[in-house]
């Protein structure tokens, strides 16, 4: 990516910061502190999913499949989207053509968070609680998949960060400071 960092007009009435990007952007570790900068709550879809089920994202998925995840995920999004001032920090699996997402669209601030694939894979190798359907992912894999879903992420994003080249706290205030600006 050329730039470090693309912010969009100034988007008025977005009651809500969402982060999205592919799994091992920083969508939960820069959200929190975005959160705490803000003074905002803070929501992670994939803690909330484990929550309600009890499960992991991929047991969810192997044990009861992707109609299933998409459903929970359904459910946490409609209860976030009825709330405000919170910085939510998006399932790497939530799509934009998904309706899903749709329930936030009006109310939001979309931060898209890249990382080069490589960084990505990197960070994916320190941790096995992700995975796709089929296990860890290669870095062919990675390349298609985050190419395939940043063409998309990159339609709804007012302010698009490369995590890969920051650290969590410019990050985190690089999203608040452009946040604030375009609530003026």
């Amino acid at each position: 990516m050329t730039d470090m960092i693309r912010q969009a007009s100034a988007n008025t009435g977005k009651d809500n910061i969402v982060l999205v990007g592919f799994m091992g952007s920083g969508k939960t570790v820069i959200g929190r502190n975005v959160a705490r900068l803000l003074d905002f709550d803070f929501a992670d879809t994939d803690e909330m999913i484990r929550d309600t089920t009890g499960m992991s994202l991929p047991q969810l998925l192997r044990k009861h499949g992707h109609i299933r995840v998409c459903s929970e995920e359904a459910l946490v999004l409609k209860k976030l989207a009825a709330a405000s001032r919170q910085v939510i920090a998006a399932g790497g699996s939530l799509l934009p053509q998904q309706s899903n997402i749709g329930l936030l669209v009006k109310s939001s601030y979309f931060v898209l968070l890249h990382a080069e694939p490589q960084v990505i894979h990197q960070r994916l190798g320190r941790k096995n609680d992700r995975l796709l359907p089929y296990g860890k992912p290669t870095l062919p894999q990675l390349e298609q998949l985050i190419a395939e879903r940043e063409r998309e992420y990159r339609r709804l994003a007012d302010l698009i960060l490369d995590t890969g080249s920051m650290g969590v706290e410019e990050a985190a205030v690089a999203i608040a400071d452009s946040y604030k600006a375009s609530c003026r």
